[in-house]
């Protein structure tokens, strides 16, 4: 008597399942993936961000003032289209 399936033809269901089990873990598995990349992430910015605004000790004689201005403007045209501009100027000045 003969099987239903050739020997060849088994192996390629066997190998198609397997892909298939492959892939189905992997899409799973993308949510945590995702989510460890992004606190590695995170805390290479927080490492990057503490050092860079780390207090010197020669800071604390050091007064320092900060200034913003921000202008912006939006023109709205026919057919719901918007253009918008916008100008900024910091200002920093440190003495002692």
């Amino acid at each position: 008597m003969r099987s239903i399936f050739s020997y060849k033809s088994q192996s390629l269901i066997e190998v198609a399942l397997l892909i298939g089990i492959v892939g189905l873990a992997i899409v799973g598995m993308e949510v945590y993936i995702r989510r460890g990349v992004q606190a590695k992430v995170k805390n290479l910015t927080d490492y990057i961000v503490s050092d860079e605004q780390a207090p010197d000790e020669d800071a604390a004689d050091t007064q320092s003032s900060t200034s913003l201005e921000t202008t912006v403007t939006t023109t709205e045209y026919m057919g719901g289209s918007k253009n918008s501009r916008s100008n900024e100027s910091s200002t920093y000045t440190y003495s002692k």
